[in-house]
């Protein structure tokens, strides 16, 4: 009589597998976005889901059947690698593209944001980040308009949005406080509200600081999200620039990500105008299929198509399990079990990171999980392993 329970080592071994590339993988992942296109990076993270995920299914399998007869079909575990590995590619291009064409985008205006901070005594203390600024508009038409904000622990306006050729006074210099990163978002969205603050439709949003959000924790990133969100939706990309090596990355990275602007690291001061003019220069638009995306007209789209794309990735990694372990593992069970796992996946990576603001990285890593979560019927597994010995 067949014993009706699923395998709880198949089920503990692909869910541990799934989190142990969900760090691996993250890794990976942290260090080559910063150095190759979003589409390469796609490819190779889900090119290393496949063989990781995939391997160490196949082994814990073996421990239950050892004796199980037959080879492995290659040409079909081969044919779903090449299929992952195309389109991974092809999907994260797709959803790069779609929306923008890759077209660059000419910007009518510079509003600067600058960290004022009391850490700036240390990163930049002769302030050489406005001689930066002025660097970056000497080849700019006299109509071209800039405006500049500081902030500390609070934010305030230093220069009305204003042609280039009209003069101003001098800045005053004085680094003292925290980081208020959520305050100096909310000062800005208040003077665009109340009309004190006038923005051309193309105008990008240039913040720099030195140092970690004095006001941004685990509970407010929703909220920081949210008004990221605003800005997005009025036409106005925030490129960021990071100064010093203990810089708050990834929030810098979260609100270029979401506003369609970019992120440029510098190491210390003298690298500061190159950097700015990086931030600053038009650039094409790329989407993370992996990453936050920023709202537009197309963002129920690019919602449906992330989940359909993670889907599909998903199923290529359940044929792989079939293929490896068809002559040990019910076919049915990995499938069903594979295949919703990887919706899952796919409604947790969209929900969890542009719905509900969760970290994306915590949102990858439940990603792995997800498509790694393999359900195993020992009762009908041992059915297949009989015909097989016959």
């Amino acid at each position: 009589m067949s014993r009706k329970r699923f395998s709880l080592k198949m089920l503990a071994g692909s869910i541990l597998a799934g989190a142990a590339y969900g760090i691996a993988g993250e890794a990976a992942y942290s260090y080559l976005k910063q150095r190759v296109s979003p589409t390469l990076v796609t490819a190779l993270y889900f090119t290393g889901m496949y063989l990781f995920i995939g391997i160490v299914v196949y082994l814990v399998g073996r421990m239950g059947h050892a004796k199980a007869d037959g080879q492995v079909n290659k040409k079909q575990w081969a044919a779903a690698l090449l299929l992952t590995v195309l389109l991974s590619a092809l999907f994260a291009y797709v959803y790069s593209w779609i929306g923008t064409g890759g077209r660059r985008q000419a910007f009518a205006a510079y509003l600067f944001v600058i960290d004022h901070s009391g850490s700036m005594n240390q990163t930049d203390p002769e302030a050489l980040r406005y001689q930066a600024v002025e660097k970056l508009l000497e080849d700019k038409e006299p109509e071209f308009c800039y405006g500049i904000y500081q902030f500390a622990d609070q934010a305030q306006m230093v220069r009305d949005m204003a042609p280039v050729g009209e003069k101003h006074t001098a800045y005053k210099v004085e680094n003292m406080g925290g980081t208020a990163f959520i305050r100096v978002l909310d000062t800005i969205l208040q003077d665009l509200e109340s009309g004190r603050l006038k923005l051309p439709d193309r105008c990008r949003m240039i913040l720099l600081s030195d140092g970690y959000a004095t006001d941004v924790d685990a509970a407010s990133r929703y909220d920081c999200i949210r008004r990221l969100e605003q800005f997005a939706d009025k036409g106005i990309s925030i490129s960021t620039v990071g100064m010093a090596a203990d810089v708050d990355m990834e929030l810098l990275m979260l609100a270029a990500d979401k506003t369609g602007g970019i992120y440029v690291g510098v190491q210390d001061v003298g690298q500061l105008e190159a950097g700015m003019r990086q931030a600053a220069q038009p650039d094409v638009e790329h989407r993370d299929l992996l990453g936050y995306r920023s709202v537009g007209e197309a963002d129920w789209v690019l919602a449906v198509l992330r989940v359909v794309f993670i889907i599909g990735l998903g199923i290529l990694v359940a044929v792989e399990k079939t293929v490896l372990c068809e002559r040990f593992l019910n076919t049915n069970s990995v499938l069903a079990s594979s295949v919703a796992g990887s919706a899952l996946g796919g409604i947790c990576l969209e929900a969890g990171m542009n719905m509900l603001g969760l970290h994306p990285s915590a949102m990858r890593a439940a990603l792995c999980v997800l498509v790694g979560f393999t359900l195993l019927r020992e009762d009908e597994a041992a059915d297949t392993h009989v015909r097989y010995m016959e």
